[in-house]
C-alpha cells in the first residue's frame, strides 16, 4: 500500500474529527443541533482529494459515529460511503478552479447526508415525527456541518494537497 500526503493527511485528520466530535462536539451543543466533525472533515476530504477519496475512511469514520452517538449502527456509514463518493465525482466532473464549485458541492453534500441521515434515524424507530426531526435536528445541523466545512476547506486544501488558495491548481475567486 503506498502512503501518499493525502492518504497520510486523511487518517490523521479522520483521528483529530473523532476527537473533536468526541471531546468538542458535545460542548457546543445548541438545543438539540450538535455540531458533526466527521460529516464535515469527510465531505471537505471529497472534494480536496477527489482521487483518494475513496469508500474506507468514510465508512470507518460514519461507523464510529454511529457507535459514539447512539443512531442506528450503519446508517451514518452508509449516507457518508454514498455522499462522499458522489461529492468527489461531482468535484471532478465540476471543477472549474473557482471557489464556488467546492463551496456549493460540500455544503449541498452536508445537507443530503443530514436529511438522508433524519430520514434513517426516524424509519428506524426514533419515535420523533420526520417534519420535527428534519427541522429541529436536520437543519441546525446543516448550518453547523457548513460552518465547519467552510472554516475547514482551507485548512485542508493546505495540508493535503500542499497549496494555498490562489496558486495555480487551486480555487481562486473570480
Amino acid at each position: 500500500m503506498l502512503f501518499t500526503r493525502e492518504t497520510i493527511a486523511g487518517i490523521i485528520g479522520g483521528i483529530i474529527a473523532v476527537l473533536l466530535q468526541i471531546i468538542v462536539a458535545p460542548a457546543l451543543t445548541l438545543f438539540a443541533a450538535i455540531p458533526n466533525f466527521i460529516v464535515a472533515f469527510c465531505v471537505v476530504r471529497a472534494v480536496v482529494c477527489p482521487q483518494q477519496a475513496g469508500v474506507v475512511l468514510p465508512f470507518v469514520l460514519g461507523l464510529l459515529f454511529d457507535l459514539i452517538g447512539g443512531g442506528p449502527v450503519g446508517g451514518m456509514a452508509l449516507v457518508l460511503v454514498l455522499v462522499t463518493f458522489a461529492a468527489s465525482r461531482a468535484f471532478m466532473a465540476l471543477n472549474n478552479d473557482t471557489l464556488f464549485m467546492p463551496v456549493a458541492i460540500m455544503l449541498c453534500s452536508i445537507v443530503v447526508v443530514e436529511l438522508v441521515y433524519g430520514i434513517i434515524v426516524v424509519a428506524s424507530g426514533a419515535g420523533v415525527p420526520l417534519g420535527e426531526a428534519l427541522l429541529y435536528r436536520a437543519l441546525p445541523c446543516m448550518l453547523y456541518d457548513g460552518i465547519i466545512a467552510l472554516l475547514l476547506y482551507p485548512i485542508a486544501i493546505r495540508v493535503m494537497v500542499g497549496k494555498p488558495l490562489g496558486q495555480p491548481g487551486t480555487p481562486i475567486l473570480r
